[in-house]
Formats: C-alpha cells, structure tokens, sequence
C-alpha cells in the first residue's frame, strides 16, 4: 500500500509536523484572547504589549520570535519563549499522534483532541480556568467520531455510546466524591471544576482502565510542576503582598492524556498481564 512507503510517511510526518507549529502559533493565539475577552472570530494579531498589528513577517512559527531575538519588531518588548514553546510541542503532539496511529480517522480525532488540550492548559496556567467551550468541544470531537465508527460498521453506534459515557461517568464520579471529601476535610478546594470535567472527557476517549493510568500519571506530574513552581509562585505573592495561588492541574491532566494516547493501550495490557488478567 501507498500509505506503508517509507516515503510516504516521511513526506506526511513532515506536512503534519509543519501543521503542528502552525496550529500552534494559532492555538497559543485563540487560549490568550479567550482569557483577555477579546473575539477569537475576528480581529488581527497583534502585539500584546503595544498593541501593533503583526505583519506576515512576525507569524512565522517559531523563526520569526528567533530573527526577532524575543522581542516585538515594534516597541522592543520582550516577548514570552511560552510562544516558540508552544508551536514546538504542538509539532510533536502531532508528530507523535500520526506515528502511533498512522494515516487513519482516529489520528484526525486524537489531534483535534490535543489541539484543545493545548487550549485549555494555556488558559489554565493564564487564568486558573478551564472554559467551559473547550469540555464542549472535547466532547463534540469524541462524539463525532464514534458515530464515524457506527455509520462505517467499524462498531455497533448504541454499544459505543454507551461504553464511551459510561467511560467518562466512571472516572467523574469517583474523582467528583474523593474531590468533595478532601474539600471537607481539608478545608479548601482541592480540585475545581474544569478539573473534574477534564476528566470525564478523558474517560469518554480512554476508559477506565487506561484512565487508572492517566490519573496516577497526572498526579506525578502536578506533584512535580509544583514543586519546580511553588517557590517561585510563592516569592511573586511575597512581593505582591498577597498569598501563593492554586497550582494549575489541568496541564497536568492533559499531558497525561497525550501519554495515554501514545501508551495508554499497552500499559494497560502489561498491567492485566502483570496479574494474570
């Protein structure tokens, strides 16, 4: 087949990868202007310091910030190394998706999935709020493609529907108790919302199996990122005059999407294995 050729592949990594830092420039564009109330429908790029339309020249991924030495052609600011970052780590979302999943409509559904994980781990470490639009449209995607896989005869339609929301209200409802005792006995709020949201959507696309997984893995890397981030979280309110913030955990939750993306399937498999199962 066309699709097998090395070639092939390789011409096709590269397209999508080179979507990816597009997307990216774009995706870190849509996450600021919906935490700033600004129209994602409408309206230019522009400086977000001095307000400067971006010419063509300015929106090229990734080359334009390094020619730009990090900083607006226009009044000289420093801008944010979070942008370059992000069109990079879009590529290798991308990337990575179409080499576990190969040219196939579930590739389509996985990067679209990733494009709003990114979305809403931007707006989460921006605004501590993962919106409500971005749950919809996790949700719509899934939804979407499980109904490719009924009208195809890739699957019976009512059967995964029904597997797909069983998967998420599996892994809510636990996470939504244990959120509500730690509430209590803690005191303060150990989980939010969006978190808990979050991960519904991960359960409709992994299950609960691979969302053990994907739970133990989100856990390791928001105990991690708040440790590299607490001091420096705590220092800003010390000089501000105020208290450290809550540690975002939506990043966390979709990172650990990506990976079970990539893995989820066979640790799965190790672990049954691992006991006979």
């Amino acid at each position: 087949m066309l699709a097998d050729s090395p070639l092939v592949m390789g011409y096709c990594l590269f397209v999508i990868a080179l979507l990816g830092l597009c997307m990216g420039s774009f995706l870190n564009c849509l996450a600021w202007r919906m935490t700033h109330d600004e129209s994602v429908l409408k309206g230019r790029s522009h400086c977000t310091t001095c307000g400067h339309v971006l010419a063509a020249r300015d929106l090229v991924p990734v080359l334009s910030w390094v020619m730009a030495k990090g900083r607006c052609r226009y009044c000289g600011e420093r801008v944010s190394g979070r942008y370059p970052a992000t069109e990079l780590l879009c590529a290798v979302a991308y990337a990575t998706i179409f080499l576990r999943y190969g040219l196939s409509v579930q590739t389509i559904e996985l990067v679209a999935f990733a494009s709003v994980l990114l979305v809403l781990s931007l707006t989460d470490l921006d605004d501590y709020v993962i919106p409500n639009a971005t749950i919809v449209a996790c949700v719509a995607i899934r939804l979407a493609y499980v109904v490719y896989q009924g009208m195809s005869g890739q699957a019976d339609l009512p059967v995964v529907l029904r597997d797909t929301l069983l998967g998420g209200f599996a892994v809510a409802i636990p996470v939504l108790v244990l959120a509500l005792v730690m509430d209590r006995v803690l005191g303060t709020e150990s989980f939010g919302g969006g978190d808990v949201k979050l991960l519904f959507v991960a359960g409709m696309y992994f299950g609960w199996q691979q969302c053990l997984f994907l739970v133990m893995l989100a856990c390791v890397l928001g105990i991690a990122f708040g440790v590299v981030s607490q001091r420096a979280r705590t220092a800003k309110a010390s000089d501000e005059g105020g208290s450290p913030r809550l540690i975002p955990f939506g990043p966390s939750i979709a990172a650990a999407c990506w990976a079970t993306m990539l893995v989820g399937e066979q640790v799965v498999g190790w672990y049954l294995g691992f006991f006979g199962l």
